[in-house]
């Protein structure tokens, strides 16, 4: 019932009006991040610059990256929204461990959908890739779609930040990729050109016998813009990205978009305190001019968990992985890893830090590993989802907490009995054990702090109809057909 109230209220002017068309219109359902949009199969779209209709997309696999303007027709019969679908990132592999495609870090996980291919172990250098994805600051991509293609198409496409503009030469760098751009007008730039930071979408032929490390030089389109879609004062929007930056307790970025949050700010799966540079949430709310964005609800597109732990160099599989507490966390081309601690590994025990996300799978993807001094077991710290309650001990990533001895507090930080702890404690709410003591023989947390933070993942809700939209679409919906002896305006 929802989705055709949502129809009839926003794409009533899209549908046809003679019988046979209306004989024909299905509805498809769109998942983007959670929130559900039903729209006629009939809505023109653009799928990777290329005029076709909504009902192009069934059958094929998730993942691709959804741009909607749908405010700018409201209310205009005749008119229709404006969907665009798009590919992030077209090239050949250039590494393979960790995997980069045109010297962009790509992450894999159990909830990007694989076509062409079966596993990351599949592929080799050379290998055309289409992806679709997010891009983060530090030149990787979070792919949501990922296709193996039989052999490598006429265009390559690259959007990502400038790691280095050398106007000299002339050529800039994307991630770990440099581009010629001699001879290239670059367009849309403050300042006519593009800063270190800068957000590009750059368009070149492609080059027969690519080799990594070679310099792309068939440049024929190289523009500023941006990961998310700008906004004007009042409107609303449902926008998806990876942070690039954090100045301060109350705001976030995510390209040139500030994002400010407060008291009342709905957080779903983490807390303002997870909010770091390369973590992916999408966010809800309302722009307060072009490029600054008032949050109603921030969710972090996956549950988050970290972990402070001693750690012994074994713990360490030098860029692949590591483990506290012996739960295995994989390295992200997402990770923040300031002391090398992952790249290179321990040289002697250390407690260190993990930040994480964990995939539909299970598995987790580091976001951020820190040194946090000389080993401590006596001053542990872990917080995650809880898996399992069996008072007076709960799981978190097959961890035991054993609360006989611990504190507890709500949300709010004041102090609460074991009783209400529990009684308010239900499965997949976010805990958070402070300064607790770590039993390696048993694999035990004991005592500490214990905060139950809440944060419960809500089931998919109706998009809200005249919103920005700008995310990775989960689902393209089935074409049911409606209405089958016509359609009359109410």
């Amino acid at each position: 019932m929802i989705s055709i109230v949502c129809f009839i209220g926003l794409f009533l002017v899209a549908i046809g009006a003679s019988s046979a068309e209306a004989e024909d219109t299905h509805l498809q359902t769109l998942s983007v991040n959670g929130r559900l949009y039903t729209l006629p199969s009939t809505t023109p779209i653009l799928l990777d610059d290329e005029a076709t209709t909504l009902a192009a997309l069934l059958g094929r696999a998730p993942g691709l990256q959804l741009r909607w303007r749908p405010s700018t027709v409201a209310g205009t019969r005749g008119g229709t929204p404006e969907l665009v679908f798009s590919y992030t990132l077209i090239g050949t592999v250039t590494a393979v461990k960790p995997l980069q495609v045109l010297g962009q870090g790509v992450t894999i996980t159990a909830d990007t959908a694989l076509e062409g291919f079966d596993s990351v172990e599949d592929l080799a250098i050379g290998d055309a890739m289409i992806i679709a994805g997010l891009v983060d600051a530090n030149g990787s991509l979070y792919a949501t779609l990922v296709e193996r293609r039989g052999a490598q198409g006429n265009k390559y496409l690259v959007n990502g930040y400038v790691q280095t503009f050398a106007v000299a030469e002339p050529r800039l760098q994307v991630g770990e990729q440099w581009f010629d751009t001699s001879g290239i007008g670059i367009t849309d730039c403050p300042g006519g050109a593009p800063a270190n930071g800068a957000y590009m979408t750059l368009r070149a032929d492609s080059i027969p016998g690519f080799s990594p490390g070679d310099v792309i030089d068939t440049l024929v389109e190289a523009a500023c813009a941006s990961p998310v879609p700008p906004g004007t004062a009042g409107a609303s929007g449902f926008l998806e990205g990876i942070i690039t930056a954090v100045p301060d307790e109350q705001t976030f970025a995510i390209g040139p978009l500030l994002i400010s949050h407060g008291v009342d700010t709905v957080f779903e799966y983490g807390g303002p305190d997870d909010l770091g540079e390369g973590v992916d949430v999408s966010i809800e709310g309302t722009f307060a001019d072009t490029w600054s964005f008032v949050a109603d609800s921030i969710e972090f597109v996956r549950p988050m968990t970290r972990f402070e732990a001693p750690m012994q160099p074994q713990d360490i599989t030098p860029g692949q992985s590591l483990r506290p507490f012996g739960v295995a966390v994989a390295h992200s081309a997402q990770v923040r890893d300031e002391d090398g601690i992952l790249a290179d590994g321990l040289t002697s025990p250390t407690q260190v830090e993990v930040r994480a996300w964990i995939d539909s799978s299970g598995a987790l993807h580091a976001t951020r590993v820190r040194e946090r001094g000389d080993p401590d077991a006596g001053q542990v710290k872990l917080r995650g989802p809880v898996e399992q309650i069996t008072p007076p001990t709960f799981l978190i990533q097959g961890l035991l907490v054993d609360s006989s001895s611990a504190v507890f507090l709500d949300g709010d930080a004041n102090p609460i009995t074991a009783k209400a702890f529990f009684e308010a404690l239900r499965i997949n709410q976010v805990v958070n054990v402070n300064d607790a003591v770590w039993h390696a023989d048993t694999g035990v947390l004991t005592g500490g702090e214990l905060t139950s933070l809440g944060y419960d993942h809500t089931a998919p809700v109706p998009g809200k109809p005249g919103a920005i939209v700008s995310g990775s679409v989960t689902d393209y919906g089935r074409g049911d057909a409606i209405f089958g002896n016509g359609f009359q305006d109410p």
